[in-house]
């Protein structure tokens, strides 16, 4: 009697088992089939300001500066040894320069007109990611007009191009002179 009972105790706890590996392996299957993800995007926008401009960008110049800051320590006006610390920053921005004003169209003759373009001036600055604190501060007005005098041939060509493109594309025998005023 007690080899029967042993019996069946053994095939209780050999079909337990065997409930519990299927069960084991059930869930590992489960575990490793391909899942789907759901997924969700909320999107808010604030439009902070309108602004209505009178501007032409004649000109856009990416520009690259590398600014290099040491710093060193001193005591009594000597150099501390071993103080020094050097910062290099590598700035990237887009500077925009065209003009903020209505330019003064004159006909001199038939089918001929003087465009007088105002003074050029720094549109805006279109900063990168990294230190735009840094880039408004090196974009001083001294900096602006070096930027300015340095490209003033390339945006008066493209001013050029711009007004006897508009002229043209309104009568065709247009004659179109471009008077800057600096």
């Amino acid at each position: 009697m007690r080899s029967t009972n042993i019996k069946k105790k053994f095939n209780k706890f050999s079909v337990l088992l065997n409930v519990i590996l299927i069960a084991i392996m059930a869930i590992g299957v489960l575990f490793f089939l391909p899942k789907e993800q759901k997924s969700e995007i909320k999107t808010s926008i604030n439009i902070e300001s309108i602004e209505k401009v009178n501007e032409v960008v004649f000109l856009n110049a990416g520009v690259n500066e590398i600014i290099t800051e040491t710093k060193t320590t001193q005591v009594f006006g000597f150099d501390v040894p071993f103080s020094r610390k050097t910062a290099l920053v590598i700035l990237n921005y887009t500077a925009k320069f065209g003009i903020k004003s209505s330019v003064k169209v004159e006909q001199i003759g038939e089918k001929e007109y003087k465009v007088i373009v105002p003074k050029f001036e720094v549109i805006g600055v279109e900063l990168s990611k990294d230190n735009p604190k840094l880039v408004t501060n090196q974009l001083s007005s001294d900096k602006q007009a070096e930027y300015l005098d340095k490209f003033k041939s390339e945006i008066k060509e493209s001013a050029i191009n711009y007004y006897k493109t508009l002229f043209s594309s309104m009568d065709s025998e247009a004659k179109v002179t471009v008077e800057f005023s600096e």
